[in-house]
């Protein structure tokens, strides 16, 4: 008879954990809908601010949100590049026209190189954000310009004001991830930031494979379980630097800017 108490009262017992663990599942669940269905109407919000926009006459500063929804939506990045026909300056007018037609302000913007040939590219004054350059040449990037400095681009999608931190050695990356926030993603030290968080990732991934390779072959420096969290907290960070390209060009010299209104 105490033998089937206990036992019962052990099943009791995991009852309940198991239920405490549903319960913080839940919860967590909970969280995340409750979060999705925030973004959802802010998104919808803004889609709707951006269809009105198309049957309104004059043109208006947008907020970021607005602005990405615009540029997800626009097809001037895909058109064909021809040197001489349809180069920098062709994607940059086309931009401009294309949101004029939607009511949206934005610049034509030139840039001259310390050396070499300049470029052509796009302003938006946001409500929120103050001046986003985009650079729609073949695909839509957020540039990086200040005169005196190296012009760069990273792909839209990497732009975020909350990103997991890189701050930590990249050969011991297994811990739990902690994240930074950075005020203005359109700032040029958020370019150099981002460069950083790309160099941490593959130095990461390097000393990940090296860690494997010796684990294989016998080292007892890693638990199994450091490892597996060490991979995924890796493939955490692919995920959050989005498509983990950027790209630096010349010296800027100077910035002419010309807006639609």
């Amino acid at each position: 008879m105490h033998s089937a108490l206990e036992s019962a009262q052990a099943e009791i017992a995991e009852i309940r954990e198991e239920m405490a663990k549903l319960q913080s599942d839940y919860d967590d669940l909970f969280e995340d809908y409750v979060d999705i269905e925030e973004d959802y109407q802010s998104l919808l919000g803004s889609y709707q601010d951006l269809s009105e926009r198309s049957r309104r006459t004059g043109v208006a500063d947008i907020g970021w949100t607005e602005l990405k929804m615009f540029l997800e939506q626009d097809d001037t990045d895909k058109f064909e590049y021809v040197e001489g026909s349809f180069d920098c300056s062709g994607f940059a007018i086309s931009l401009r026209d294309k949101a004029t037609s939607y009511g949206i302000r934005c610049a034509y913007v030139e840039i001259e190189f310390l050396f070499g040939q300049g470029h052509a590219l796009n302003a938006f004054e946001t409500t929120d954000y103050g001046t986003v350059y985009v650079d729609s040449t073949e695909a839509d990037h957020i540039a990086f310009v200040a005169t005196g400095k190296q012009y760069g681009v990273i792909e839209l999608d990497s732009i975020k004001t909350r990103f997991i931190e890189c701050s930590g050695r990249p050969d011991r990356f297994w811990g739990e991830l902690e994240y930074a926030t950075f005020p203005n993603p359109f700032d040029y030290s958020y370019y150099l930031e981002y460069q950083g968080r790309v160099k941490f990732y593959r130095d990461t991934v390097d000393a990940y494979n090296e860690a494997v390779e010796r684990y294989n072959s016998g080292s007892n420096q890693w638990t199994y379980q450091q490892l597996s969290n060490w991979l995924e907290n890796i493939e955490s960070l692919a995920e959050d630097l989005g498509s983990a390209f950027y790209q630096t060009g010349g010296e800027v010299k100077n910035i002419e800017i010309y807006w639609n209104g």
